[in-house]
């Protein structure tokens, strides 16, 4: 998909959590918010409706060490934080909320937790105390920046190697 085609799934494809706003004229301006309010804890999708990506994209999800995916839904738009509210969890194929959402507010993730080396970084603009600042890939960064989220089983290994070739282990 190119920045600027329409959807080809069906939208909204998960009213009752996902509501898609736009911020800006131009690339990258649609958003993912809450619809309703959403308690910890709760699976908002799956990656049903995904097919294999044919390569890495900015609109892939890297699901092992070495495939993607492509979401074919609006999670597409769940944007990045260093202090998400949402965790994609590529090993039960869902996503599922890590603390409770306000209505309106927007559904975001690290895409540290499932990108090793992403296909386009960016200067993340979260503003969390967290924040990491350019968003290249979890190869770029120490183990350490993601304690205390849930990090995909392919990161978590992809990791580990790295730091145990380099000594850091």
């Amino acid at each position: 998909m190119t920045i600027e085609q329409v959807p080809h799934w069906s939208q909204p494809s998960h009213p009752a959590f996902i509501t898609i706003k736009t911020y800006k004229e131009g690339s990258f301006s649609k958003y993912a918010t809450a619809s309703n309010p959403i308690p910890a804890n709760t699976v908002i999708g799956d990656f049903s409706a995904a097919t294999p990506a044919t390569e890495k994209a900015y609109s892939s999800v890297q699901v092992s060490e070495t495939d993607h995916i492509e979401l074919n839904s609006d999670l597409l738009y769940a944007n990045h934080s260093c202090n998400p509210n949402v965790a994609f969890d590529t090993d039960k194929g869902e996503v599922r909320s890590v603390r409770d959402i306000k209505e309106g507010e927007p559904i975001t993730f690290n895409y540290l937790t499932t990108e090793w080396d992403m296909a386009q970084a960016f200067i993340c603009e979260c503003g969390s105390e967290r924040c990491l600042g350019e968003i290249q890939g979890a190869r770029f960064i120490p183990a350490k920046a993601l304690e205390g989220q849930h990090v995909n089983s392919h990161i978590r290994r992809l990791l580990e190697k790295r730091d145990a070739s380099s000594g850091k282990a």
